[in-house]
């Protein structure tokens, strides 16, 4: 007896990535480095068995307006052999192929597989995803099912359709009140020195590595970019924090965004203890389960008319101070072995994430046993004259112990 097919409702957040994506290019991409060759033809046979445990991964979209759903297509990722490239990984330069857009509006595909071989002696397999149809932990199982079917491990699989609507509904009836916030309105890298209305919208973004697994990274990358903010303007200053609901608040491993978002606030001389015990009490008050206002009402809105009302505001969002856009966002991806996501024939070094091209500042890190891999993103006009890679190199500085990267 057939299974019935795969499909998840298109939820309010889902459809503002669409926007977004519209406006520049959203993403949740992971790219897994390591050594030793890479048989094409065996890695689309592993994405085809993840594909197949896990249907969310060969969606297409669906319906319109509030009726709109990712529906299993029955096609599984396109897997893909880059020609050797001179990229290191470290940042979009020399990766023109990160910049292929997802079809996805006429009915297209929502992630790819590309293998590239490097003159660094690297191999990467690049994972896109469309951040409207996977979140990052979607994104990480995605990956690690693929490594486990490369390996002949037995697959996770995952056929879970719920949505971050379904769990705020769970819980919208033990949501604490939560007290007013100030506005973030200091934004950690010195805004550019051109005339950036001028230059087409684009986001750049670098990888570093500390020599040692920094615990509590989170907490401690807000303290360190709200001091380094403050060092250009007075302010408040604070991030956007996601949270998983898997394992918080359901049991479930949905691929879809199944992620809500707690604000972050950083006072002056603020402790990494004190910005802790301060999500904690969030968390537990169920704060990331409180939905943004009015977001039910994006259901209703097609894409194309949000696109229209927000590109006008593009500009002022992310080069001036406004009070509905934090100063940045900051992820953790959690704690990682390479070798769960090694196989025959290829030795994984580490696996990291391109943060989403959205907002001001991101940032996304995973700590390894003993190393931590750090990815910031933000608008190119954010370094113009170098800015923002003077931040990375002070991070790095102020985070390693030797500054000598594994």
């Amino acid at each position: 007896m057939s299974q019935p097919r795969y499909v998840r409702r298109l939820s309010a957040l889902e459809r503002y990535s669409l926007v977004l994506d519209r406006v520049y290019r959203y993403h949740v991409d992971a790219i897994l480095e390591g050594r030793g060759h890479v048989d094409t033809a065996q890695l689309q046979r592993a994405v085809d068995q993840a594909a197949a445990a896990n249907p969310a991964i060969r969606v297409r979209l669906r319906g319109f307006l509030a009726y709109t759903k990712w529906v299993d297509s029955g096609i599984s990722p396109q897997v893909r052999e880059m020609p050797l490239s001179d990229w290191d990984g470290n940042s979009e330069r020399g990766a023109a192929f990160l910049k292929e857009r997802f079809d996805v509006m006429r009915g297209g595909a929502v992630v790819d597989v590309l293998v590239v071989p490097c003159r660094d002696g690297y191999t990467r397999i690049v994972f896109r995803a469309l951040h409207a149809a996977f979140d990052g932990r979607g994104c990480l199982h995605w990956v690690n099912e693929i490594c486990r079917a490369m390996r002949g491990d037995a697959l996770h699989g995952s056929d879970s359709s719920l949505t971050d609507l379904d769990i705020q509904a769970q819980y919208e009836n033990q949501i604490e009140p939560e007290p007013p916030q100030p506005p973030s309105n200091c934004i950690p890298v010195i805004p550019p020195a051109v005339d950036h209305t001028q230059q087409p919208l684009a986001y750049i973004w670098r990888r570093t590595v500390i020599d040692n697994n920094v615990s509590q990274m989170l907490t401690r990358t807000a303290v360190f970019l709200a001091e380094w903010a403050r060092k250009r303007e007075e302010g408040d200053v604070g991030f956007t924090i996601p949270i998983d609901y898997r394992g918080l608040r359901t049991n479930e491993m949905s691929i879809g965004n199944l992620t809500g978002y707690v604000r972050l606030t950083v006072p002056p001389n603020a402790t990494s203890r004190q910005l802790m015990q301060q999500l904690i009490g969030k968390i537990r008050a169920k704060a990331d389960c409180r939905q943004f206002p009015g977001i039910r009402k994006l259901l209703w809105m097609p894409v194309w008319l949000m696109l229209r009302q927000l590109m006008p505001k593009v500009d002022a969002i992310l080069h001036t101070v406004t009070p509905a856009l934090p100063s940045g966002g900051i992820v953790s991806m959690g704690n990682f072995v390479p070798q769960d996501y090694s196989f025959e024939g290829f030795d994984a070094h580490m696996l990291y994430g391109i943060p989403g091209a959205v907002g001001k500042l991101n940032v996304v890190f995973i700590n390894y046993p003993n190393y931590t891999v750090v990815s910031i993103a933000a608008p190119a006009t954010y370094n113009d004259h170098g800015q923002l890679d003077e931040l990375i190199t002070a991070f790095q500085q102020h985070f390693s112990n030797t500054g000598i990267t594994p």
